[in-house]
């Protein structure tokens, strides 16, 4: 909000409502509310009769809290379930180490990995899910993948400890594994992979507070509607941590489990109440 009353009489309102939001979280806001020509409020911003500087702000607060609320989808309320369940592991989950398969998290995270999975019979995929410094969820396993799996930066411009936390997402797509296929994608592209091969995903969400937000994990939950197809959501038992991230997946409407790790073994949590 800071953006928005430190420039509010020198930008036009419409474009400050949209330029404002991550390019991913733009799309699917308005996708969320119809289109551009559909959102609310718009019609009170467009250029018009001179209006005070108070009520401008007024519409403007208004009209981006309807785009930043997950809640508010298409798809139904926070609570309407995502499909899932156990029958994702009903033949199997794919995970690195699979037999006849790279033996790399880079390509368990990839297309080619969805496609082996999808071509070998297992119902669902383990998909690791980080965020970007500019709030872009992606699939990598490693928090510092520059330092694990082969993943190298061409320009050369990132520290090797560089974690995806503090790349953009321009950064983080441009870097490349030795293995010559594998790079990362944002969880966009991989949610259409698994529509593409009707795969389920096994979503794991990582060390990262950010998925205990509801814009986060609304978003997580939009872009699996969008894309009609089944996912469970994890998290390694962490403690409080996690337990946080796992609740605000139940409340978007994930079924929900712990991964084996941290000294824990998996639990299964379901939907919730």
């Amino acid at each position: 909000m800071n953006l928005i009353s430190s420039g509010l009489q020198a930008i036009t309102p419409p474009v400050i409502a949209l330029v404002s939001l991550p390019v991913a979280w733009e799309s699917v806001a308005l996708q969320r509310l119809g289109g551009p020509l559909k959102l609310d409020g718009v019609s009170t911003l467009l250029p018009g009769p001179p209006r005070p500087a108070g009520e401008i702000a007024r519409q403007l607060v208004k009209l981006l809290g309807s785009l930043m609320s997950p809640t508010q989808a298409n798809q139904g309320p926070a609570g309407a379930r995502v499909p899932g369940g156990p029958s994702l592991y009903e033949h199997g989950m794919f995970h690195k180490g699979a037999k006849g398969a790279p033996d790399s998290y880079a390509f368990e995270n990839s297309p080619a990995g969805v496609k082996f999975a999808a071509e070998h019979g297992y119902s669902s995929i383990d998909l690791d899910m980080q965020i970007t410094k500019d709030g872009v969820p992606v699939n990598t396993h490693w928090s510092q993948p520059l330092k694990k799996d082969g993943f190298y930066d061409p320009e050369h411009k990132l520290k090797p400890d560089t974690k995806v936390s503090e790349m953009t997402f321009a950064e983080v797509s441009r870097l490349r594994n030795k293995d010559g296929q594998s790079k990362i994608h944002s969880m966009a592209t991989m949610m259409a992979e698994l529509k593409k091969h009707n795969l389920g995903g096994d979503l794991e969400a990582k060390d990262d507070p950010r998925f205990a937000t509801p814009q986060m994990m609304g978003l997580i939950a939009d872009l699996v509607r969008k894309n009609g197809v089944r996912a469970n959501l994890k998290s390694i038992d962490r403690g409080e941590r996690s337990d946080r991230i796992l609740r605000q997946a139940q409340h978007q409407g994930f079924w929900v489990r712990t991964a084996t790790g941290n000294g824990h073994q998996a639990r299964n949590l379901g939907y919730g109440e």
